[in-house]
């Protein structure tokens, strides 16, 4: 699919979010969110018409911006080739639900996913963690089927609500965010915050839950807007040494 401005391609800013959202699907990849050609991003249309999906069978590390199709909130296809993932419920109900998201990931990434297959609650241990302090991590345990219906997309996006990620028990997580940037590092922040838990938990050491408020406020003070940018920047930074060194060209963000 090329970008050209007309019936479904209207502004060059959709190309330039697909662009940053495929560099997420790579970046995601390099953070352990890698599983053969499962997981996917996608980016709500600003002309109103739907959901940008990564189309299917890639690996998050394949992801270029023209590997997106146009879908509508019913699951049909306006523009774009390629296979539409089975998942695209997950993506579409939790957009009808959450005005606020433009950006959904979702993935199965180890450390969470574990935590995800026990009965503990994520909490504020580390820094990580408290990205997620306000709202906490919802787990989604009505099935551990992947999500391929309106019905169970409805289920999971109600389960979320106002949080900015979800476990799905025995599957793998979803993650949100306004911005690119914003759903990223909530799904690699998502992923260090469960493995520090889960190293936390097997080192036998007693230990106590953080205070919510103050947790709720040290998120707000370690992760501005400012904060957001300079880590977005970052791990582009780190994408590019990666491909440099695959011979992969390096393209400007």
């Amino acid at each position: 699919m090329g970008y050209t401005s007309g019936t479904f391609h209207q502004d060059e800013s959709i190309a330039n979010s697909l662009e940053d959202a495929a560099r997420a699907h790579r970046i995601l990849e390099l953070e352990g969110h890698g599983d053969m050609s499962m997981g996917h991003i996608s980016f709500r249309d600003p002309f109103g018409r739907g959901l940008w999906l990564k189309r299917g069978n890639l690996a998050l590390s394949e992801v270029v911006g023209d590997d997106f199709i146009l879908i509508d909130f019913d699951g049909n296809v306006l523009a774009g080739t390629g296979l539409r993932h089975l998942e695209w419920p997950l993506h579409a109900e939790i957009m009808r639900a959450r005005p606020d998201v433009n950006f959904v990931g979702h993935s199965h990434s180890h450390y969470a996913t574990v935590l995800g297959a026990t009965d503990e609650d994520l909490g504020p241990f580390n820094n990580h963690g408290v990205w997620f302090a306000e709202h906490g991590v919802p787990r989604f345990s009505e099935t551990s089927q992947i999500v391929t219906s309106v019905e169970l997309g409805v289920a999971v996006a109600k389960q979320l609500g106002d949080a900015e990620a979800i476990l799905l028990k025995n599957h793998g997580v979803a993650f949100v965010g306004d911005d690119v940037a914003e759903m990223m590092l909530a799904g690699i922040f998502l992923e260090w915050a469960c493995k520090f838990q889960l190293d936390l938990l097997s080192s036998g050491a007693k230990f106590d839950r953080p205070d919510h408020e103050e947790s709720v406020e040290k998120r707000r003070r370690i992760y501005p807007p400012k904060a957001q940018r300079n880590y977005w920047m970052y791990f582009n930074r780190k994408l590019d040494r990666v491909e440099a060194l695959q011979g992969i060209g390096i393209a400007q963000v």
